[in-house]
């Protein structure tokens, strides 16, 4: 993965952490948020290669986090990790992976270390 930036906003500490272990471990600089209102903070303030976002997030929801994604000059690639995925499909765009809770590390892994930009889809 090299030292790529990435930004994970997940309110569940094992989750968070779980992703933190995993992004590190292919090189990643990782930076974390609980809530939407802080990711959109830290969108505004640095540039992330990825983001990897829940839905279900308090202050504001991933959705609101996703919308402040698109209007960006360079746009990171997202992957939703979210127990709701597969109900949302239609609300983002081509690019987008879907990873529906509870994931598989390995493929989650997969969608980490992909350079290709596939049209949304389930993992």
């Amino acid at each position: 993965m090299g030292q790529r930036a990435v930004l994970v906003v997940e309110d569940d500490d094992a989750t968070q952490n779980l992703l933190r272990v995993l992004l590190h471990r292919r090189g990643a600089a990782v930076e974390t948020a609980r809530d939407g209102e802080r990711a959109i903070e830290l969108l505004r303030d640095s540039e992330f290669d990825m983001v990897i976002l829940d839905l279900m997030l308090p202050k504001r929801n991933g959705f609101e986090v996703a919308g402040a994604i698109f209007t960006l000059e360079r746009p990171p690639k997202l992957i939703v990790v979210s127990s709701m995925a597969h109900h949302f499909a239609d609300r983002f765009p081509d690019g987008t992976v879907l990873i529906q809770k509870p994931f598989d590390v390995e493929q989650l892994d997969a969608a980490i270390t992909s350079t290709s930009t596939p049209a949304p889809r389930y993992l």
